[in-house]
């Protein structure tokens, strides 16, 4: 038999009882779909434009007193006031003593009492000309609320710092008893830390 023939015979058994050689076929491996991660519940401010400064007298320091700062600013995944009314929780979990209470769709108001160490720990107290004994102090708070797009509000927080107390010189004695400060901005810390909590920050 010749090669030839014994080559027909092999190929003639592998069709018969249907060994065919396997065909190598490439397969694109599926890529999984992606997952978005959660968008963040809250995050830095894109913009932060400042608000109308307070036509509020200060009373004379030892250096001039800096412009005033920024407000402080955070952007929140929620609506302007959802966003409001977590923060008037806020208020009322911790017990503010607040007056003069205002709010509209787009804007909170309201004053805020305070006792002579909280006065020392929000205000700057040590940059007046003399020394003043403060018996307590009250800060008046603008909290602006603006949808800026995506699900997003921009929260803006100014404020303005009044210390009532009398002049402690022995020499040169002012009668004034109202004395306007500059914050500290720990207060506007304090709430926007209280709002990132309450929106349970991702980062």
């Amino acid at each position: 038999m010749s090669k030839r023939q014994r080559a027909i015979q092999i190929l003639s058994i592998f069709v018969t009882v249907g060994f065919l050689p396997a065909v190598c076929v490439r397969t694109t491996a599926q890529q999984p779909t992606a997952i978005s991660a959660p968008s963040a519940s809250t995050r830095a401010c894109s913009a932060n434009p400042v608000l109308e400064p307070g036509k509020q007298k200060h009373a004379k320091t030892k250096h001039p007193l800096p412009q005033e700062p920024a407000p402080a600013c955070i952007e929140v995944k929620g609506e302007p006031l959802e966003v409001q009314e977590a923060l008037q929780g806020i208020a009322r979990e911790q017990q503010w003593r607040i007056h003069d209470n205002h709010a509209t769709e787009d804007t909170w108001t309201f004053l805020r009492y305070l006792n002579t160490d909280e006065l020392e720990q929000y205000a700057d107290t040590k940059v007046l000309v003399q020394p003043v004994d403060f018996e307590d102090g009250k800060v008046a708070v603008v909290v602006r609320t603006s949808d800026i797009g995506g699900g997003y509000t921009r929260v803006q927080i100014s404020t303005q710092f009044t210390g009532e107390g009398k002049s402690s010189d022995t020499t040169m004695k002012q009668p004034a008893t109202s004395w306007s400060l500059h914050s500290k901005g720990t207060l506007e810390k304090e709430m926007i830390a209280s709002l990132t909590a309450r929106y349970q920050h991702i980062e």
